[in-house]
């Protein structure tokens, strides 16, 4: 599978409604998206702790209401002026055409698991479309523990240098159902990784070549900034 890597985010700004809308209309199988929760429980799209690299004004996102997150307007290097927001989950959510799968990045800790999950099973979504990933262990931990129909991939940095049989056995401690590694990976990671059970995925790939031995050595799917390319050439 092909995911958009915070929709296209070549072109568009990251994490906004017209990049996801945008990768849609590029045949993705799926957008990957960063999700943190503000002061008064909303569940908003965005990357960073803060807004100052995306809106160039500084508000902390969980010190900020979804009405002064909404009074920001996301940067844009083209030369209209779009006006465009951070969105919330749920506005993302909606530009999801029937099928297609969407990867929640939590980019904050456990206290956005029982709003993400009450917002999920009120959507129309397939729980079979939903996948959620975490750098954070507990994170997945508790969301595995509550509601294990939802499928669940440990994200993990290569240059953190990290014993495989170790990751694949925290992985598998916290029943996550894959492990999702960038580009730095090796043939030897990714069969281990699949060996013990566990799927394999690979972010933020953006060069052919290195998607296409990545999907030969049995990557479930490539994550990259730019899904036109590579459905061309793959």
């Amino acid at each position: 599978m092909i995911i958009a890597h915070r929709g296209v985010s070549f072109n568009l700004p990251e994490n906004s409604l017209p990049a996801f809308e945008n990768s849609w209309s590029l045949g993705v199988d799926g957008i990957e998206g960063d999700f943190h929760l503000t002061k008064d429980g909303v569940i908003v799209c965005i990357h960073d702790e803060d807004t100052k690299r995306v809106c160039n004004i500084t508000k902390v996102v969980s010190h900020s209401t979804i009405e002064d997150l909404k009074q920001l307007d996301l940067q844009y290097k083209g030369n209209e002026n779009l006006n465009l927001k951070i969105p919330t989950l749920d506005e993302v959510l909606q530009t999801i055409p029937n099928g297609k799968q969407i990867y929640i990045e939590i980019k904050c800790g456990v206290e956005i698991i029982s709003p993400l999950l009450n917002q999920l099973s009120e959507s129309n979504l397939n729980i079979h479309n939903v996948v959620i990933i975490s750098f954070d262990t507990q994170v997945i931990k508790v969301l595995r523990d509550s509601q294990p129909q939802y499928k669940s991939l440990l994200l993990y940095s290569c240059e953190d240098n990290r014993d495989t049989d170790e990751l694949i056995a925290d992985a598998m401690k916290i029943n996550a159902n894959g492990i999702s590694t960038d580009n730095e990976t090796s043939q030897l990671m990714v069969e281990k990784i699949i060996s013990s059970g566990l799927e394999y995925h690979s972010w933020t790939i953006d060069d052919p070549e290195v998607a296409r031995q990545l999907i030969q050595w049995g990557a479930s799917s490539i994550t990259t900034n730019d899904p036109e390319t590579l459905i061309k050439q793959i």
